[in-house]
């Protein structure tokens, strides 16, 4: 039994909202706020604010691997100009086809910033299941892992996006420390040779 003040009332508790009483709160750490404001704009704007006010702090870590909101604000218009001179523009749908990695954050607010259409795809789908996918949005330029990128230029001519950027993960890496320096991660470790 529902209605519209009591979305998810039960038949054993009828017109009462078991989750009123919101159980989670107690699982908050403290500072945590039970409620937050949501913001009227768009994740765009969100992220250019973010660039704007606070352009030194850390926006991204990546297996020991920071990138700055300055940094992040530089790669995210590079990226987005890209898209635009290939063509890309309001309203296209555009393929995102990466693991969780500062290349997929980039290329989403790339996107967006375009006023394109970010369609997401599991870089784990075989070949079969993303080209019923791609049948069905027709992207007109895709993003994608390097792994995989076989998977989308095998497409067939009438569904292949226009634009296929393969991406390479490693280039996300930190890079290799002078050997014996000592990682974030290492931090208290002791360094061979040194006592």
């Amino acid at each position: 039994m529902t209605d519209a003040h009591n979305p998810i009332a039960t038949p054993d508790m009828p017109g009462q909202n078991p989750l009123a009483h919101r159980p989670w709160l107690k699982n908050y750490s403290p500072g945590v706020a039970a409620d937050v404001h949501l913001s009227e704009t768009s994740l765009s704007h969100l992220i250019d604010d973010a660039v704007r006010e606070v352009p030194h702090k850390i926006a991204l870590e990546f297996f020991g691997a920071t990138t700055t909101y300055a940094e992040l604000g530089s790669q995210i218009d590079r990226a987005a100009e890209g898209l635009r001179l290939a063509g890309v523009q309001a309203g296209d749908r555009v393929a995102l086809i990466l693991p969780n990695c500062p290349q997929h954050i980039v290329a989403f607010y790339a996107i967006l910033r375009l006023g394109a259409i970010v369609v997401e795809h599991n870089p784990l789908y075989t070949g079969a299941e993303l080209r019923h996918m791609f049948e069905d949005h027709g992207a007109k330029a895709a993003i994608v892992w390097d792994k995989i990128s076989g998977h989308i230029t095998g497409l067939p001519d009438d569904i292949r996006p226009a634009h296929i950027y393969a991406v390479n993960l490693i280039k996300a890496m930190p890079r290799p420390h002078p050997r014996g320096a000592q990682t974030a991660g290492q931090k208290g470790a002791r360094v061979p040779g040194k006592t």
